[in-house]
């Protein structure tokens, strides 16, 4: 269910005569974080051609590895429940390396390799289709057909992903931080139910 529940999620249940208790995701930050990689992948496709597609493939593999901080530095200082489970989660991760190698070899090398050395890990290939001529030899005549208009094509040029399209593991890596964050959100509710309990 998206964030913030629609007017008519809550008319909804209010006709039905359920009570509801809303309780906001606990990794909102690292949401917000999420959502503007979202955008930007939305957006990055257009700048292929233009010479702004090396600082915003920069600054979205650097969002997506910031996810990750946000929810370590911010979200979980929110109370010692939170910060138990992002601890124990962010452990059990570092505990499964090199798996998952989206997180591994991907978001985490490709943001270092642009933090630290500014060293992009795609390259962006043009596509021109010619258009064709021809001339006839018996009356000399020419016609001329238009090329198509150039595309772009971008790969990754290195690693175990080498080939694969970046927007894509981009979109991989999105569903990646979004299934960990429900993962967490769902363990501090489940707590925080238990915890009710017999209190």
């Amino acid at each position: 269910m998206p964030w913030p529940p629609s007017a008519a999620h809550f008319s909804n249940h209010a006709r039905r005569g359920h009570r509801l208790r809303v309780v906001r995701p606990v990794t909102r930050h690292a949401r917000e974080v999420l959502r503007d990689c979202e955008r930007l992948l939305d957006a990055i496709g257009a700048d292929m051609a233009s010479d702004l597609w090396k600082p915003r493939w920069a600054g979205l593999v650097t969002l997506l590895r910031a996810v990750g901080h946000v929810l370590g530095k911010v979200d979980a200082a929110e109370n010692a429940q939170t910060r138990r489970v992002v601890d124990a989660a962010w452990k059990s991760l570092g505990q499964s390396k090199p798996e998952p190698r989206l997180f591994w070899e991907f978001i985490e090398e490709e943001r270092n390799n642009v933090v630290k050395a500014y060293q992009v890990g795609v390259g962006v290939n043009t596509i021109v289709t010619p258009g064709t001529g021809r001339i006839s030899m018996s009356t000399g005549e020419e016609s001329w057909t238009p090329g198509g208009s150039a595309t772009f094509e971008a790969f990754v040029r290195s690693g175990p992903f080498k080939g694969r399209d970046p927007l894509q593991l981009c979109r991989e890596a999105v569903e990646f931080w979004r299934a960990y964050l429900d993962d967490i959100d769902q363990r501090i509710a489940a707590g925080e139910a238990t915890e009710g309990v017999g209190t």
